[in-house]
């Protein structure tokens, strides 16, 4: 997998990495995805982090989990050329998602080729019948 740079903020220069790794891979602006975790979150009485509310967004895209083994370190994971999510962590307290598409992971820095994945979601694709 390739690296590219990737960072954008709120309008007070604030960045949440669910935010934009769905601002990315969805190709929204940062604050409608923020919007739309919110107010999920206040539908469910969660915080707009909580896994169960991040979950619900990319469900709602047509995003599901894939079957991968957990704990592969992201440099090692073998997608295809597809749109992901991937969640991660440093197998302590830092928990982190990234998007990957095309094979190209999309972060603020290269560290997270060294996290450790938790989940892999796959945006499907969705075709037109005939």
């Amino acid at each position: 997998m390739k690296f590219k740079e990737f960072y954008i903020t709120d309008e007070k220069g604030k960045s949440n990495c669910v935010i934009r790794s769905f601002s990315k891979l969805y190709g929204m602006n940062y604050s409608d995805v923020q919007n739309e975790l919110v107010e999920i979150a206040r539908e469910h009485n969660l915080n707009f982090n909580d896994i169960d509310v991040f979950e619900l967004f990319m469900e709602r895209r047509n995003t599901t989990k894939e079957k991968y083994d957990e704990g592969i370190k992201v440099k090692d994971l073998k997608l295809d050329h597809n749109n992901y999510i991937v969640f991660c962590y440093d197998k302590k307290d830092f928990y982190h998602m990234i998007p990957v598409i095309d094979n190209v992971i999309y972060d603020k820095n290269d560290d997270s080729l060294e996290l450790y994945t938790i989940s892999v979601y796959k945006q499907k694709v969705l075709t037109k019948k005939k």
